[in-house]
């Protein structure tokens, strides 16, 4: 699986702004799907040494027989807002996805390492997406 994203570089600093945990959540807890029991927003997992982009998971249970996770990439653009893109969710098999890792390799892609025991389907699986954060 393959994923680009182009980020912009905030052209004056020439970084990108910081995320905050309490930013992400409001923003996933707004957008993300909720079912109305055991809905979740769990905490971001950020790159080592990164604060400007991270992979959050949002769990939405209806409390009785169905329930799924989405997977997030967020960052934020050159306005300071916050940008998001679904990586992956498992509304078709009902399965917990975990994340298993997230890193940005020596050309800059940030690669996330998805993972899943089957929890409901019985299939297990890992998958790695690798994200452009290029200019």
């Amino acid at each position: 699986m393959f994923i680009l994203v182009i980020l912009q570089i905030n052209k004056r600093e020439g970084v990108m702004e910081a995320l905050t945990v309490l930013e992400m959540e409001r923003l996933v807890s707004q957008i993300g799907p909720s079912l109305g029991c055991g809905d979740h927003t769990y905490d971001p997992m950020f790159p080592e040494g990164r604060n400007d982009v991270a992979v959050v998971r949002r769990m939405a249970e209806n409390g009785h027989d169905y329930g799924f996770d989405t997977i997030y990439l967020m960052w934020k653009n050159s306005d300071g807002q916050i940008q998001h893109r679904e990586i992956k969710n498992s509304r078709t098999t009902k399965d917990y996805i975990c994340i298993d890792s997230v890193a940005i390799d020596k050309e800059g892609f940030v690669i996330v390492n998805l993972g899943s025991g089957g929890s409901y389907s019985g299939e297990v699986w890992n998958e790695s997406a690798r994200i452009s954060i290029g200019q």
